[in-house]
């Protein structure tokens, strides 16, 4: 007899997916902190760091594009491949150039947006095929608590590291070499992966004309305007608590905690989630997001950091949560009605990074009013949340009312 955790034993595909993921989770834990932390030392501010932003976002989908016509002519499998070695790329150009990294932050953007084009494009397409219909429960929870995990563990390692070195360069640089090892262990993995290839064409263009169908408005609309806010925090929230924490390995510690906080609000959030929770979740998210946001540009001081660090876990997990369960509900509706969903997922790529972008060069463009740029434009960019909770409650209300 079979374990009964698992009706139906998981594939090799589907070992591979939870290990591939849980690597990368690390590698992202990595890159979301340590990264720019690492940056933000050979930068003179840090409006500096949107630029490595701008040039991520812009190459992203575009990124997701190439990877799927490439997919069509060489196989999903090579496209993954091909975007972890631009991350192995990524972390060696750091090593190389060190303090001269700010010198090339176009360039180093560029390549980190497109290694996630090409990797999260073939990845969901992995994922998508290796949806298990039995024990759909048990993979994605060992899916979603490994990640989760990874993502705890990463800043532990991480902070572990830089207190080891006596210079902490010394100690960014190790950690980037141990990123390096590691994409090269899951392009290994990906190598053993059974996949189902198909040279089906798909469009683009017509996923991005509004006012066609209220549920896929909902999704565009929402990518948007939480693009904005993200793009003007991808790097900043870090570099921000790092100036609060005072220190380096302050700040690192202070991310093992945000790590935590934040894989329990997952777990913890996962298991109280219904739909009909789903709108107050996303409300009282919204509202501890921007919370978070202002006490982290007024109280600049270790403590004002950590309070804002726990608020912002919580309530991202509380908007994510019902935002990816809305949009996948979306999505898996369109794969039943159109079977190719490829056109869709790079249009909202597209569109997310539109947003990301526009809120990167605003932060940017902003730096040159005031030197209070920072402090002044995150929490009102943050806004951006519960705007996306007000698009989000009127979606909900047309969908009770219709059926899309």
């Amino acid at each position: 007899m079979g374990n009964p955790s698992f009706p139906c034993p998981m594939t090799r595909n589907e070992k591979s997916i939870i290990f591939i993921y849980t690597l990368y989770s690390f590698q992202a834990a990595v890159s979301a902190v340590f990264v720019s932390m690492y940056l933000y030392r050979f930068l003179s501010g840090i409006a500096e760091l949107t630029v490595l932003n701008i040039f991520q976002f812009i190459l992203m989908p575009l990124g997701f594009f190439i990877g799927g016509q490439g997919a069509r002519r060489i196989g999903k499998k090579l496209v993954l491949i091909a975007g972890l070695i631009l991350f192995v790329l990524f972390y060696g150009l750091l090593v190389i150039l060190r303090e001269r990294s700010a010198s090339y932050l176009y360039i180093l953007g560029g390549i980190n947006g497109l290694a996630n084009g090409f990797f999260w494009y073939s990845f969901n397409l992995f994922i998508a095929e290796s949806n298990p219909q039995e024990g759909k429960g048990t993979f994605f929870g060992i899916f979603g608590a490994l990640g989760a995990i990874a993502g705890a563990v990463a800043p532990a390692v991480s902070t572990a590291i830089l207190g080891f070195f006596p210079k902490v360069e010394t100690g960014y640089l190790f950690l980037f070499v141990l990123i390096i090892g590691l994409s090269l262990i899951t392009a290994l993995a990906a190598l053993g992966m059974n996949s189902r290839e198909s040279a089906e064409r798909f469009t683009v263009r017509d996923k991005l004309i509004p006012g066609r169908d209220p549920s896929w408005d909902f999704a565009l609309g929402v990518n948007l305007v939480y693009g904005l806010r993200d793009g003007a925090s991808w790097s900043i929230f870090s570099v921000l608590v790092l100036k609060a924490a005072g220190g380096d390995v302050l700040a690192g510690k202070l991310s093992i905690v945000f790590a935590v906080v934040g894989a329990a609000a997952n777990i913890g959030g996962g298991k109280i989630f219904t739909e009909r929770r789903s709108v107050p979740l996303w409300g009282w998210g919204s509202l501890g997001a921007l919370l978070s946001s202002i006490i982290l540009v007024t109280a600049v001081n270790p403590r004002g950091a950590a309070v804002s660090g726990i608020l912002w876990k919580i309530a991202e997990a509380a908007v994510t949560l019902s935002f990816t369960v809305a949009y996948f509900n979306i999505l898996t509706a369109y794969v039943r009605r159109e079977g190719n969903v490829a056109g869709r997922n790079i249009a909202v790529e597209l569109v997310l990074n539109v947003g990301r972008t526009l809120g990167a060069v605003a932060f940017l463009g902003f730096s040159f009013v005031t030197p209070y740029y920072a402090e002044i434009l995150f929490p009102l960019l943050t806004l951006a949340i519960p705007v996306s909770f007000l698009l989000y409650r009127r979606y909900s209300r047309l969908r009770g009312q219709r059926s899309f």
